[in-house]
Formats: C-alpha cells, structure tokens, sequence
C-alpha cells in the first residue's frame, strides 16, 4: 500500500492494498455510477501482487469502495419505503444468490441482529434500513412458521433459540405479557452445524442429567458446572428437546446435507457446492467468480421507481 502512496498507518495489517480484478465492460459500468481514481487502477495494473478468489472481496478497489457506495443509496430506499436492506438490495442481485431469489421469490432474507458487526458500512446500513424492534419481529415470524431451523457458521444465535418473541427458553415471557406477538421453539427441530465438540458434549449432558438447566434454576456458571467451555448459544441449544448437534465443517455438511435433503424430495439439483479445499471446491469458487454478478444498481433503481410510483 505504501509503494502506491497511501499511507501506512490506514492501511489493513501488513502494509497490504487490494485491487478488483473486472473485465473492461463492468468497468466502463461502473464509471457511470462513480468517479474512479484511473491513476490508481493504473498503478493497479503493473504493481506486484498475488491473485486471491474471494466470497465478499469488500476491502478491494473500486468494488468494496462501490459497494459501500450503493449500500448509502439503498438505505434511502429502505427508508422511504418501509423495507429491509436485504429486500431492497435483492431487487438487483443476481438469481442465484440468497437475496436475489429470496427478492425474486418473495421470500424474507435477513441478517440476524448479531450478524450485523463487523460489515462495514454495509452492515451499519442494514443495522438502520429497519428498527431492531422490527427486524427481531420479522425474524421471530420466519422461525415461527418454520418446522426445522438450521444454524451454520453462525455465532451469538440467541436470537434464533433465546430471542426477545420466544417463549419456550425463556425471554419471551415479557412480550408475552406486554402483549406482543409471541412464538414457541417447543416441538420444533433445531440443527446446528459447528465444529466445536463440545456443543454435542453440552447436549449430552443435558439429556443424560438436565445439569445445565439445573445450573440455570440455581443460578450457578454453566461452565463451572459442566466443566467445558461454554459459549453464549450453547445454552438454549443444549436444554432443547429437538436438538440436534452436528459436529463437522460445514462446507462438507451442507452439500452432503442439502444433497440427501433435495434427493428424498425428488427435486434435481442443477448445482451442488464442495468443500473449498478440494479440486471440486476451488472450480466451484472460479465459477461462482465468472458466472455471478454483482448487484445491478440500475435494476434497483427501476425497481425503486414502480414502488414510488404506487405510493
């Protein structure tokens, strides 16, 4: 970063500066929306560097700096209109990603409320498209009218087995008596996908004992207790009938799980994910590189525009 002038004290660990790598017609594209620094994607082009495929590639000029751009802009419409970032965000993603079909399908996508740390501005500008309140109802509905709820490569989940709406584990009792809308986890399976053993050691232990909801009604540490390391989520996860730990990486549980989930109910799969470390994992993320694109901020505007003009 520093051989191209910046200086190094703003700079990400290690002195590093990252470039998008874009065909000259998504770049020709992106002239139109923002003013780019050619001198900079100049230098860009002949400096040293190493190529890296990567899933969000937001700390990279001028996507990452275009991306937090656009999130600005669609925090005016989720504004204006009542609606989550995810929706509004949709309208313009590409089919195949989750916000893209979720838009496409009308089918709520949402970022649960721990989830919002750690984005940049597009995250703070999904934080204040809706109130907390509001985002913990919407969610708190999606999981109400779901059947099995599954939780993967997620942290802090007591939203989704503790949250403010839901009675079973505990917090929703207050809603409850205020007179909000309320929701149960009870008779429902919950799924987690973790790499920690011990999540499945705290579910042993509480269906051979019931040590942790003992620990809960005396007030005593659950890690004391248990004599394991025990994070935050583990809690209502462990004193749940349904649940069911599964301990493994999840990029080689999904495509096994989504596999077998799709083939007992007859439908075809036209793509199937790999751990990225295999051969098949790596072609899986050239593909996804080349074949999706990113948000196509002229299909939100024309989207933005018939909402407008039906207010």
């Amino acid at each position: 970063a520093s051989a191209l002038g910046f200086d190094e004290r703003y700079m990400p660990r290690g002195d590093v500066f990252e470039f998008t790598q874009m065909p000259e017609e998504q770049l020709a594209s992106l002239r139109n929306e923002m003013v780019l620094d050619e001198d900079l994607l100049a230098k860009g082009e002949k400096a040293e560097g190493r190529l890296v495929i990567k899933a969000a590639g937001n700390m990279a000029y001028p996507m990452g700096l275009r991306n937090e751009n656009l999130a600005g802009e669609i925090l005016v419409f989720c504004r204006t209109l009542g609606l989550p970032f995810e929706t509004v965000a949709g309208w313009g993603a590409d089919r195949r990603t989750m916000i893209g079909m979720g838009a496409e399908k009308n089918i709520p996508v949402l970022v649960s409320i721990p989830q919002l740390v750690g984005s940049g501005h597009i995250g703070m500008a999904i934080g204040d498209s809706i109130p907390v309140f509001e985002r913990s109802k919407r969610i708190a509905a999606m999981l109400a009218g779901a059947d099995v709820i599954i939780e993967s490569a997620v942290v802090l989940s007591q939203e989704i087995h503790d949250g403010p709406f839901e009675c079973y584990t505990g917090h929703g009792i207050w809603s409850w008596w205020k007179g909000y809308p309320t929701y149960s986890l009870k008779d429902k399976t919950l799924v987690r996908i973790d790499l920690d053993e011990n999540l499945r050691k705290a579910r042993d232990l509480e269906t051979g004992s019931s040590l942790i909801q003992d620990a809960i009604n005396r007030g005593l540490p659950k890690t004391k207790i248990s004599k394991i390391p025990f994070r935050m989520e583990m809690s209502a996860f462990a004193r749940h009938e349904g649940s069911i730990p599964v301990i493994g990486d999840i990029g080689q549980v999904w495509p096994v799980l989504a596999w077998k989930v799709a083939g007992a109910l007859g439908i075809p799969l036209g793509f199937l994910s790999y751990a990225q470390h295999t051969p098949e994992g790596k072609a899986m993320r050239e593909w996804i590189v080349k074949e999706v694109k990113p948000v196509d901020r002229e299909k939100i505007l024309a989207r933005a525009r018939n909402c407008g003009a039906s207010l």
